[in-house]
């Protein structure tokens, strides 16, 4: 029935195109009608499109032949998969090429090699690596084919918004988290007795901006009169990375290839982060074993931050998501695999890495992180509950793991930005905090770099 469906939808798409062609020939017509026509003959062949892609369905692969593996080093839960894989099926073998590589950099440079020379991985584990270009120059194939024809990817088995998060301004989607990690802020609630506009503030918000942040408590810090009260336990680089991830697009636009550092917007911002740092605002010398400290705002990542929010002798509160400018809560791009768009072998390549989602490789001890499967979550929390509940704090599991899925809900957005980017952007501005350059000089060093790198 379903071949015999097929071959009448191919039927009606020709004849819509005969009919077409009549049309033309048939003499003067008005252009209106023409118009209404051609409109209409393009929505019944959308439609027939649609019909078709629903009819169509994923037919596995012969479970036969071999499945590589570039990572820039190889850890015991790929390592896991693919003994498990194999186990189930013994004609196939999985060669995983962890890098011998001593850097990043030096990874980068050997993947780059074998990309070029058409030799690269069938799976491209991302580490570091410049995804986003890859993307750009064809590397990767569009995974949106194979996620929808895999019936069990769905918000009952998976955190859908996750497992999409990656997915482009176009709609392409060329890389999947296998977990996700992502940063929460937490504010103080010893520094936020009697405040009540600001607490009236938080409970309005399920997510937070790291600006917002800082600049909604920074009078907690200045107004207090308690010693050791701090801003943030953070150093100026790693302060300014983090205002900068709230809005880099003000800067770089990595998809048009524009830099806009060399400005009074970059400079002040500089110069500001330095001036809280001559303030000893950071924090980052502070003694946690031999003085009574208090931190305005904490940056800490999911699994950590939800235990000591939920935590009743912790000073942390109001705990969220970091989103970006855009409101987006974002995930780390490392955590992902790709499909190389030249392997020979994608189907193929694809039952792996459809494997290393299932609940079979998810609910392994060896995932160090929020598993993307909800069965794997379920995993991860009683794994990370156990492991916090050593301090004997009193948290249920179930309420642990209801904040973290609450927070995973909100992911939708996946981090693409070049690291090369971030590399040239902070040995430039760790020059200016070390005071080898002026603020004016590091924008204008950003400005010629990022730009040269983006035409290279």
């Amino acid at each position: 029935m379903r071949k015999r469906r097929k071959v009448f939808l191919a039927l009606l798409v020709c004849m819509s195109c005969l009919l077409s062609a009549c049309g033309k020939a048939g003499g003067e017509t008005n252009i209106d009608q023409n118009t209404e026509q051609n409109q209409t003959d393009a929505s019944e062949e959308k439609d027939i499109r649609n019909d078709i892609q629903e009819v169509q369905e994923y037919v596995q692969p012969e479970m036969k032949g071999e499945i590589t593996i570039s990572c820039l080093s190889e850890n015991e839960f790929l390592s896991a998969a693919a003994k498990q894989f194999m186990d189930l099926y013994p004609d196939v073998t999985i060669t995983i090429n962890a890098s011998e590589a001593g850097t990043v950099e030096e990874y980068q440079t050997y993947l780059n090699t074998r990309i070029m020379s058409g030799k690269a991985e069938d799976i491209i584990f991302n580490s570091f690596l410049p995804m986003a270009k890859y993307s750009e120059m064809g590397v990767f194939e569009d995974l949106n084919k194979y996620i929808s024809m895999t019936p069990e990817f769905n918000d009952e088995n998976y955190f859908m918004n996750v497992l999409q998060a990656a997915r482009q301004d176009g709609g392409e989607i060329y890389m999947i988290p296998y977990m996700a990690s992502f940063s929460v802020i937490g504010f103080s609630d010893g520094l936020l007795e009697g405040q009540t506009d600001i607490r009236s503030t938080l409970e309005t918000w399920e997510k937070a901006g790291f600006s917002q942040s800082v600049n909604l408590v920074r009078q907690l810090v200045t107004e207090t009169e308690k010693k050791n009260v701090f801003l943030i336990h953070s150093n100026e680089l790693s302060y300014t990375n983090s205002l900068l991830g709230d809005s880099l697009e003000k800067f770089i636009d990595v998809e048009e290839r524009k830099v806009y550092l060399d400005n009074t917007e970059y400079i002040d911002l500089l110069n500001a982060v330095k001036e809280l740092s001559a303030q000893d605002l950071f924090g980052s010398n502070v003694s946690f074993y031999n003085e009574d400290y208090s931190f305005a705002i904490s940056k800490d990542y999911d699994v950590q931050a939800a235990y000591y929010c939920l935590a009743q002798d912790s000073d942390q509160t109001y705990c969220m998501p970091l989103m970006d400018a855009k409101g987006n809560v974002v995930i780390n791009a490392n955590y992902c695999i790709a499909l190389n768009s030249a392997s020979g072998n994608k189907d193929l390549a694809w039952e792996f890495m459809k494997y290393l989602l299932s609940e079979d490789v998810q609910t392994l001890p060896s995932l160090h992180g929020l598993a993307v499967n909800r069965q794997g979550f379920e995993a991860s929390v009683a794994r990370y509950h156990t492991f916090y509940e050593n301090n004997n704090s009193g948290i249920e599991e179930a309420e642990y793991g209801a904040l973290l899925a609450g927070w995973m809900e909100q992911v939708n957005s996946c981090d693409l930005v070049d690291p090369v980017i971030w590399d040239l952007l902070n040995a430039e501005n760790e020059k200016f905090f070390s005071g080898m350059q002026t603020a004016e000089q590091t924008a204008k060093n950003l400005q010629k770099q990022i730009d040269q790198y983006f035409n290279e």
